[in-house]
């Protein structure tokens, strides 16, 4: 077994608010060997070999897996910490025991910017349907995960249906869900 622990240190509210809590584990021992393999099989996720990180998304949880550290935030009760520390150690585990079958993935995925994801809106037409006061408003929630790409209905006319494709992979590249909860 790669990593035989992964503990709990501490269980707070989330910054965020929402009533939502986040949690801080430590892993056994670093593990900053199965992150190539981890960035391979999550596509949505984001390497960084220089800080030895690796954080992705579940839904609406942020996951970070840091050396021998582990946070994860947006969860709703202390069951679900500990049904996600359980997921990511399995996920851990697995990953390393099935290696010899990954390609290792050494790369960081570039983001986009929220002006990246502005320039690909219908932005001319100003109409606010999104429950946004502006277009750069509503791409700058696309990056933070707050608003989802199905909030702009104008999006799915066929005028926009080629920049809906393209901001479509860069959220989904985030690891944003792009259609509704």
């Amino acid at each position: 077994m790669y990593l035989p622990v992964i503990s709990l240190i501490y269980i707070k509210p989330c910054t965020t608010g929402g009533g939502r809590i986040k949690f801080r584990a430590k892993l056994s021992n670093p593990v900053p060997e199965v992150m190539l393999y981890l960035n391979t099989i999550i596509k949505t996720g984001l390497y960084i070999p220089s800080a030895k990180t690796f954080t992705y998304k579940i839904g609406s949880h942020i996951i970070n897996i840091h050396d021998n550290k582990l946070t994860c935030t947006q969860l709703t009760n202390e069951a679900q910490c500990y049904e996600m520390i359980d997921h990511i150690h399995e996920l851990i585990n697995e990953t390393w025991e099935n290696r010899e079958n990954i390609i290792p993935n050494e790369e960081t995925r570039e983001r986009p910017s929220a002006i990246q994801l502005y320039k690909l809106l219908p932005k001319k037409i100003g109409c606010k349907v999104c429950g946004q006061g502006s277009c750069m408003g509503f791409a700058s929630k696309l990056i933070l995960g707050t608003c989802r790409l199905s909030q702009c209905t104008l999006m799915k006319e066929e005028a926009y249906a080629p920049n809906y494709l393209s901001l479509e992979a860069h959220l989904q590249l985030m690891g944003y869900e792009t259609d509704e909860a």
